[in-house]
């Protein structure tokens, strides 16, 4: 487990470049936190140092996917599981099984438990609000 205690948003992202750095290539990765947590802009961060270009990072949350390339090498691939519901058909639907197997770094926002199913694995990133505003952000391998 790794943590980082971030109280500006340069704080956060330097956690985000030591976490792109930390994670294996194609890793899935679940991000979790409360609404205005700050999962989109460690996502950003997160993405931009693998290659993606920073200003295309948007929040998935209408499009539930977003793909973003990087020179060089396999995509970074920025899912919202927030407007998903628990249709295990639906999720075959937007081809969740191939997205996760494909290559590149997978970030998932509000995933679903059971995403788990067509995982070999992932990383969890939990971002916690503390009461004066700071982010405790960490990083776990969760299986």
């Amino acid at each position: 487990m790794r943590e980082w205690i971030c109280e500006t948003e340069e704080a956060t992202e330097v956690a985000g470049r030591e976490i792109a750095a930390a994670l294996p290539q194609d890793a899935v990765v679940h991000l979790v936190g409360d609404l205005g947590a700050g999962k989109t802009f460690l996502a950003r961060a997160i993405a931009a140092a693998r290659g993606a270009s920073r200003i295309e990072v948007a929040s998935p949350t209408f499009a539930i996917l977003h793909e973003y390339p990087v020179p060089d090498g396999p995509p970074v691939i920025h899912i919202d599981g927030y407007r998903l519901s628990e249709s295990h058909r639906e999720w075959l639907e937007i081809g969740i099984d191939e997205i996760l197997a494909a290559p590149g770094l997978k970030l998932i926002e509000w995933p679903k438990a059971s995403f788990s199913e067509f995982e070999t694995g992932h990383w969890d990133v939990r971002i916690e609000v503390r009461d004066d505003d700071a982010r405790v952000v960490t990083l776990t391998r969760a299986c």
